[in-house]
């Protein structure tokens, strides 16, 4: 198994973890709400949890792809290599530059893998401190009604400003 595929299945059971974390949060005291001003706290705060686990998870789509590559850039050196006329320098030095490209790319590759870990670390970090500080907490259904309508307004008005 890869690194990068590796990389994934931790960053995905890590994910899962945090949820079953959440799931057994402690409830909150009966008869106290939280105020519509913690609603929308909380909730932009998964927006955004939630939009960098979409990045991660592009970026891991494409450092997959990054990883295939490689792979068969290694796979055509190895060809080339049993091909490789060793009395022709140019031949010779035109391989060499390749695999030192290659080597190149194989750095990179590893780099985001470690970017990755990183981004995932922080991740779970700032998911357990959103879940710490808004799971325990409960909302009258009228506050959150108002908030629902109030985020539909202001992503309908963006959308708007957006558009040509």
């Amino acid at each position: 198994m890869t690194l990068s595929r590796i990389l994934y299945l931790v960053v995905t059971c890590l994910l899962l973890a945090q949820g079953a974390a959440a799931a057994t949060a402690k409830p909150p005291v009966a008869g106290t709400y939280a105020t519509r001003e913690q609603l929308r706290e909380c909730l932009g705060l998964d927006d955004g949890l939630k939009a960098r686990l979409h990045a991660m998870e592009a970026a891991t789509v494409a450092h997959n792809q990054k990883f295939d590559a490689n792979q068969a850039e290694g796979a055509k050196l190895v060809e080339l290599k049993a091909k490789l006329d060793r009395g022709d320098k140019a031949a010779v030095q035109a391989f060499n530059q390749a695999v030192q490209e290659h080597n190149v790319h194989l750095q990179q590759v590893d780099e985001e893998a470690v970017a990755a870990d990183v981004a995932t670390k922080s991740l779970n970090a700032d998911q357990a401190a959103v879940d710490q500080k808004c799971g325990p907490l409960t909302y009258r259904p009228a506050d959150m009604d108002a908030v629902v309508k109030e985020r539909r307004k202001a992503a309908a008005t963006a959308t708007a400003a957006s558009a040509p």
